[in-house]
């Protein structure tokens, strides 16, 4: 074997070993490898179980010496370079190699190369399947053709969701196409098979070499955990957080709940010094925050309460008095979104307790702000307006000693959530005011905020018969949800689309409905992804 053809079997058994972690099937690390390696059918399978050619040939004369009389490596190699050269394996060989790669026969031909047996050898391919004895293989099949991604990833024999092929795939393509150094790209496969595939990739580009190898190290155990390694992590939260900003939860979900998975088995296996455990505890509660936020986004609202209770366990135990307020304002805004106004006051009288204790006093404003929504949602107006005029003034406090995770409070980030309790106690032209007045004073790179105004704007201006603005508006609030993922935001344009529907045949509705569909939103649904 040459030291290139060694060098690509020791990355396949690399490789293979992660995806086999993830549950992937031997089927479906063949379809990875054949992404990167333009080889027959019969060496991927080999490359995926990180064989050399006298493994296999052991394997085979063991397995079948009389069928298949002293096979060599150097016969293997020619069988394995058929069509283009070498000789066609046969058929009884193929039927030994698939019980010993636990596939079927026909996964180790191309079709082209099936179709020039004869039919009595087409006949032992076709019956010769082993798949059953992979452990992750879910089931056992019962079909004749190939495998493919498509049917059988999912769930493993373990209970692992596995990766279907198609995302590894990407993955694979992505850190090739990005990355051209050799090491550092197989650092990145194995670091973004823990946090999520290819989507944590924006997030792994934010770290240095060392930082990767650091990182990874600490996850295999060969690597104890230090300052170094826990501030990693906090780099990558820190990092999590304003890529919400930009493309929204959908595809930072995944990542996120990825990270925090692998934070909290640290935190189980690992014994070190009490300083490094509290600053790892709080990583994994503010991920637990981070992923629950991200879920209420998504309108997932036990999902986003679990991972604040979590965050809150966490936080508890860490006796971070800041943080635990700030758990209990995320899950009185869960509560107000589920109509359960008695647990917003539960929340919001727990944050008022923990406020006292907290030297932060950006949890003043938020305590504030979640006593106006619960004001809001039992139709009382003056309590709702004073709470909210209460939060505006202090939410200007300095930031200079508070956490990173309070820094988006504001007397605009107030504000916004100010418009759309005016629409819910049906006050169109103070809503207004305060939709005109976060829009200027809010940075539009905010995406979610701003389009979540927009639709608030077009609301009231609906409310005002204001039509062809109101139209506007919400045709602006659309285009953002090209851009970003959150449900909130197609939630608050079916609202505001929906009180639009007695002007739907007007030249201004009609416009707005074209836009709509060509966001992938449906108007007949006002609002509903497609």
């Amino acid at each position: 074997m040459s030291g290139e053809s060694y060098r690509a079997l020791l990355q396949a058994r690399s490789w293979s070993k992660r995806l086999r972690e993830k549950g992937f099937t031997w089927d479906q690390i063949a379809e990875v490898l054949a992404l990167t390696h333009e080889v027959s059918p019969l060496r991927l399978y080999r490359l995926a179980h990180g064989r050399t050619g006298a493994d296999v040939v052991a394997l085979v004369n063991d397995a079948d010496p009389a069928g298949t009389a002293a096979l060599r490596d150097s016969r293997l190699y020619d069988y394995e370079g058929w069509a283009q050269t070498g000789r066609r394996p046969p058929a009884r060989l193929l039927a030994t190699l698939a019980e010993i790669y636990q596939t079927a026969s026909r996964s180790l031909l191309s079709a082209e190369v099936m179709a020039s047996y004869d039919a009595a050898d087409r006949t032992l391919i076709s019956d010769a399947d082993f798949r059953h004895l992979d452990i992750n293989q879910p089931t056992r099949p019962d079909r004749d053709n190939r495998v493919t991604p498509e049917t059988d990833a999912g769930l493993t024999s373990s209970g692992r969701t596995a990766w279907d092929a198609p995302a590894c795939v990407r993955l694979l393509r992505a850190i090739d196409i990005e990355e051209t150094d050799v090491k550092r790209r197989e650092l990145l496969f194995e670091l973004a098979l823990v946090f999520g595939g290819s989507q944590a990739l924006g997030l792994l580009r934010i770290l240095t070499p060392d930082e990767e190898e650091r990182l990874s190290g600490m996850l295999r155990s060969t690597w104890r955990i230090d300052e170094t390694g826990i501030r990693t992590f906090e780099k990558l939260v820190s990092h999590a957080r304003r890529a919400d900003e930009l493309s929204g939860p959908a595809t930072l979900l995944p990542v996120v709940n990825a990270q925090r998975a692998a934070v909290g088995r640290l935190l189980a296996r690992e014994s070190m010094a009490s300083c490094l455990r509290d600053r790892l505890l709080d990583t994994h509660a503010q991920l637990s925050q981070l992923a629950g936020y991200l879920a209420y986004d998504l309108l997932d609202h036990p999902t986003a309460e679990q991972s604040l209770r979590d965050g809150l366990r966490a936080a508890l135990d860490l006796g971070d008095s800041t943080l635990i307020g700030y758990m209990h304002y995320w899950l009185g805004r869960v509560a107000a979104d589920q109509n359960r106004t008695a647990a917003v006051f539960d929340h919001a009288f727990a944050l008022e307790s923990w406020a006292a204790r907290s030297p932060s006093k950006l949890l003043v404003p938020l305590h504030q702000s979640l006593l106006s929504l619960a004001h809001a949602a039992k139709g009382e107006a003056a309590e709702s307006a004073r709470a909210h005029e209460n939060a505006r003034g202090s939410a200007g406090a300095p930031k200079d000693n508070e956490p990173a995770f309070l820094s988006w409070v504001s007397p605009a980030a107030v504000e916004s959530r100010r418009s759309a309790l005016l629409i819910q106690l049906n006050q169109p032209r103070d809503a207004l005011k305060a939709a005109e007045r976060y829009l200027a004073e809010h940075d539009s790179k905010f995406r979610r905020e701003h389009g979540l105004v927009l639709a608030r704007y077009s609301s009231a201006m609906t409310l005002a018969k204001e039509i062809p603005e109101a139209a506007a508006r919400l045709t602006e609030a659309a285009h953002i949800t090209r851009q970003h993922s959150s449900a909130r935001l197609v939630g608050e344009i079916d609202q505001a689309r929906a009180r639009l529907e007695p002007w739907a045949a007007t030249t201004y509705v009609r416009r707005l409905d074209e836009t709509l569909r060509s966001c992938g939103l449906t108007p007949t649904r006002p609002g509903t992804k497609a």
